[in-house]
């Protein structure tokens, strides 16, 4: 993890809204990993990205860690 990615990792800022798409999107696209997720919670910070990251990496199958991966790159 990059120095900037570990600061980010206990934010509670509001993240980049390209961001916050892209982890709402693999929210909606791998349900089981998010299981226990309010169905009106929404991804808004940089601790929220992060959470979408482990809980992928947690709970997915192959799609979920290479997304997981991807979304990672972005932080």
């Amino acid at each position: 993890m990059s120095d900037s990615s570990a600061s980010h990792a206990a934010d509670d800022t509001a993240a980049p809204p390209e961001l916050v798409a892209r982890a709402e999107e693999l929210v909606r696209k791998h349900p089981e990993c998010f299981w226990f997720w309010h169905p009106d919670a929404h991804v808004k910070t940089w601790s929220d990205v992060h959470e979408v990251v482990r809980n992928l990496r947690r709970y997915g199958r192959k799609p979920a860690w290479v997304s997981a991966q991807q979304l990672q790159q972005c932080l």
